[in-house]
């Protein structure tokens, strides 16, 4: 999911009705403390909300590929602690270049008295987003994600792509905050692509690790690791079941409890690779 991305006209309208709502209610809460007229306001609300809408696309992109939740309590608070200073930051600062831009210089003094109480406001929404980011994150790896058609070369073989003798990696090393893990390949349930990094999953955990499908379709062996389709990659031995989902489409159950969708082409490999 592209969060504030938006890819329909639906998407445009909510956003552009959030933008709206807290523009009128920024303006409703300072009318009565300064002495700008309300068009102004929701001027000024207005332009708040877009920065907003730009920094919280930023914030998505961060949680989205920080791995936060695989470090210690004190470390992700201390990470989200600055994520929202820094976020904050941003925001007032073009909070204060807007309020130049639409009040009187004259009156800058007053637009200025406005700004904690900004800073709270969007310290709230900064709690609020970064939920809703954590929700939104859970719930995409606890459901089947789309199948895409592949095509013969996202499903090649280490021996398809003509490359020299590759040794087989037995672990994989990841570095998350100050601790390292040292992941066996042999626990690994399945991987999933994720832009330029590759999420890792086992039977009780998950990493992300910057590399690229490819690589591991390199360095694992090839008779227990399939490529399934252009986002996975499996480990043959987790699967425990194997079903009919959706007409021709095919849903995978992995040891860990997560199911997939695979691909027709992801589906006849890995009917070749398992005999079937």
């Amino acid at each position: 999911m592209n969060f504030f991305l938006p890819n329909n006209l639906s998407r445009i309208l909510t956003i552009s009705v959030l933008c709206v709502v807290y523009a009128f209610m920024q303006a409703l809460a300072f009318r009565s403390l300064v002495t700008f007229p309300f068009p102004q306001l929701m001027l000024d609300g207005m332009m708040n909300a877009l920065f907003f809408t730009g920094v919280s696309f930023l914030l998505w992109k961060v949680v989205k590929y920080g791995n936060f939740e695989t470090l210690e309590i004190y470390q992700r608070f201390i990470n989200y602690t600055a994520l929202g200073f820094l976020a904050i930051t941003i925001w007032t600062g073009l909070g204060y270049i807007s309020a130049f831009l639409v009040f009187n210089p004259k009156n800058l003094m007053e637009a200025i008295k406005m700004f904690p109480l900004k800073a709270f406001v969007a310290f709230l929404i900064y709690l609020l987003l970064v939920q809703f980011f954590r929700v939104r994150l859970a719930e995409r790896e606890a459901s089947p994600q789309p199948v895409d058609e592949d095509t013969e070369e996202d499903l090649l073989k280490p021996g398809d792509i003509g490359t020299e003798e590759i040794q087989p990696l037995e672990r994989i090393v990841i570095r998350s905050g100050q601790k390292i893990n040292m992941i066996q390949v042999s626990e690994i349930v399945y991987f999933r692509a994720e832009g330029d990094y590759v999420r890792i999953f086992t039977d009780s955990d998950k990493f992300l690790k910057e590399e690229t499908m490819k690589y591991f379709q390199l360095h694992l062996p090839d008779k227990q690791f399939v490529r399934v389709h252009r986002s996975y990659l499996v480990n043959t031995v987790k699967i425990l079941r194997i079903e009919l989902y959706e007409k021709q489409n095919q849903l995978l159950t992995l040891s860990n409890g997560d199911k997939i969708k695979i691909s027709a082409s992801g589906y006849k490999r890995l009917r070749e690779r398992l005999g079937l």
